[in-house]
């Protein structure tokens, strides 16, 4: 009887580590992209491949969030955009952070814009910042 119940957490363990684990493929996929966007070099090219994980990771921890509670999905979601957004900054040299500062100036305009649009239809602040989330 005691072997039973051992098995049982074992067996529930590794079912709840493997629900976790990330595809290395998606991961090699979103380094190697972070790599060519920022140029980056090869000390920081493991950097890169954590955040990627990280932020792959957390995404999928959150994606049963999706269907049964959308507001707090969108708002994990943007958590792990703005947590990934702080890693670079940590990661990047002086060089590479003009990039980095781009894609932010380029996203606060997509929001800004979305935002001026949802206003002149008549939308909550709900709804805005609802939207501003689905932003992706």
């Amino acid at each position: 009887m005691r072997y039973i119940v051992v098995f049982a957490l074992f067996l529930g363990a590794s079912i709840h580590l493997q629900a976790q684990a990330v595809d290395k493929a998606q991961v090699n996929a979103a380094a190697e992209a972070l790599i060519d966007t920022y140029q980056l070099t090869e000390a920081q090219e493991t950097e890169a491949y954590t955040i990627a994980e990280r932020r792959l990771r957390n995404k999928a921890e959150i994606a049963y969030l999706e269907s049964s509670d959308p507001k707090l999905y969108l708002q994990k979601k943007n958590a792990i955009r703005e947590g990934e957004i702080v890693s670079l900054r940590r990661l990047l040299n002086q060089e590479q952070l003009p990039i980095l500062r781009a894609q932010i100036t380029e996203r606060r305009k997509q929001e800004s814009g979305l935002i001026q649009q949802m206003k002149a239809q008549g939308a909550t602040r709900e709804e805005i910042q609802l939207a501003i989330w689905e932003m992706e």
